[in-house]
């Protein structure tokens, strides 16, 4: 017998957020870079954009009894980019199988509304140090991660 096959496999959210504590938050890089300033030292990947944008990742891993969802943000606006990469750490009293829908399920629900403060307040505060304006990442989207049912939309009069 594997030793995969004799770990207890959790069957649904529930049961998982029930057996993962959360541990801590770890910041794995908090960056901000002005664009002004000298043109010698820009990088071809800094030029300057009219539209600000936010790119988010969201990744998960699972180790023994540890569990760590990590969300990235990149963030780009005229000013600067700013970059934050942060991850909250779960741990289980034992090591455990969780099925890929469920770990994405506890990922969306459970640890993204965790590590999501973090990941703005970071990306604010390295806009701050640098002298350039705060971009705000939007609040979380509850129906985008399904903890409220998606509205339903008016009907063609």
């Amino acid at each position: 017998m594997s030793a995969e096959s004799s770990l207890r496999e959790v069957s649904s959210l529930e049961e998982l957020q029930q057996l993962a504590k959360l541990v801590d938050i770890v910041y794995y890089e908090v960056s901000a870079r002005r664009i002004d300033g000298f043109d010698g030292l820009r990088d071809d990947s800094d030029e300057e954009r009219s539209d600000d944008k936010a790119e988010i990742q969201l990744m998960q891993r699972m180790e023994g009894n540890q569990l760590a969802v990590r969300m990235r943000a990149v963030v780009v606006t005229s000013e600067g980019r700013m970059v934050a990469d942060v991850a909250a750490v779960f741990r289980t009293p034992e090591p455990v199988s969780i099925p890929a829908t469920v770990a994405k399920r506890f990922a969306s629900v459970i640890a993204t509304p965790v590590a999501r403060p973090y990941l703005r307040e970071a990306i604010h505060q390295s806009a701050v140090k640098v002298g350039i304006a705060a971009p705000l990442l939007s609040v979380l989207d509850l129906e985008e991660v399904g903890l409220l049912p998606v509205a339903a939309k008016p009907k063609p009069a």
